[in-house]
């Protein structure tokens, strides 16, 4: 009877181990600000980088019943300087590539349940297709863009001019590349916030010395954040405004994972 117990007893040990390494079970909800990353929004797909409008639909639909409140970056930006509190449960949503199917697919649902939302566009690609991955799917045009600044509650935010990384680029390249989105933004009269970011979420991470040079630039552009990866929660008060993380939604979630992510940051413990 004993063996039999210790077995059991060494199994449920092993599931509750696997549970909270593969799907960080009993662990906390993470307080702070999480920013949720997505890509493109299709009417059947999901992949990756694409998620379709039933369940876009359905995570928008665990949003609002949670009481999750959308914010923008520039109210993101009124809160830092002021010191002002944000909302209970503040959430952030970033759309990354500026996909023309963000406006005949993601806008509707946005609209429905009274989102904000954050459009980062490759600036360079505007009007012409995802070529840097050498796709085929439509940017979109600086006349979309200023037809979706009257839709309220969309704001836009760059994302590069040629969808460049910034691990790749010196000092250098990364201050040409910000003047050269904002002139071409304002040459088009797209309203933007100072807010970047990072294609691939790259910048030089483990070179201090580049990563310096980079967030002094910043600072001199007037950069209110910049955005990286990392699949983690912010933590409030904000400490690096130029090492943002998000998390990154792909199609291929599941519900469960979804609503994992928006609690604790990632699914696995160790991601």
């Amino acid at each position: 009877m004993m063996t039999y117990l210790l077995v059991v007893s060494g199994i449920l040990l092993v599931l509750l181990i696997l549970l909270v390494l593969e799907y960080s079970f009993l662990l906390p909800t993470q307080k702070g600000l999480p920013i949720l990353m997505y890509h493109k929004v299709t009417e059947n797909l999901n992949d990756d980088i694409s998620i379709s409008v039933e369940k876009l639909r359905q995570q928008f639909e665990f949003i609002h019943r949670k009481g999750y409140h959308t914010l923008s970056f520039e109210e993101l930006e009124d809160a830092v300087k002021t010191g002002k509190s944000l909302p209970k449960r503040p959430l952030i949503l970033t759309f990354d590539d500026a996909y023309r199917d963000f406006m005949g697919n993601a806008v509707p649902l946005l609209t429905s349940f009274g989102f904000k939302a954050s459009v980062f566009i490759p600036v360079g690609f505007m009007g012409k297709t995802n070529s840097w991955d050498n796709g085929s799917d439509p940017i979109l045009s600086a006349a979309e863009l200023n037809a979706l600044t009257n839709k309220g509650g969309i704001e836009f935010g760059i994302h590069s001019f040629l969808h460049r990384s910034y691990a790749e680029l010196d000092p250098e390249g990364m201050e040409k590349d910000l003047v050269q989105c904002m002139e071409t933004l304002s040459y088009h009269n797209i309203p933007f916030v100072r807010v970047l970011a990072y294609p691939y979420g790259a910048f030089p991470k483990r070179d201090p010395m580049r990563k310096a040079a980079m967030k002094e630039i910043f600072h001199k552009s007037r950069l209110q954040f910049a955005l990286r990866i990392g699949n983690r929660i912010n933590r409030l008060p904000i400490k690096d405004p130029y090492e943002l993380k998000r998390i990154d939604i792909k199609g291929t979630d599941s519900f469960f994972t979804f609503k994992t992510k928006l609690r604790k940051g990632r699914r696995k413990i160790f991601s």
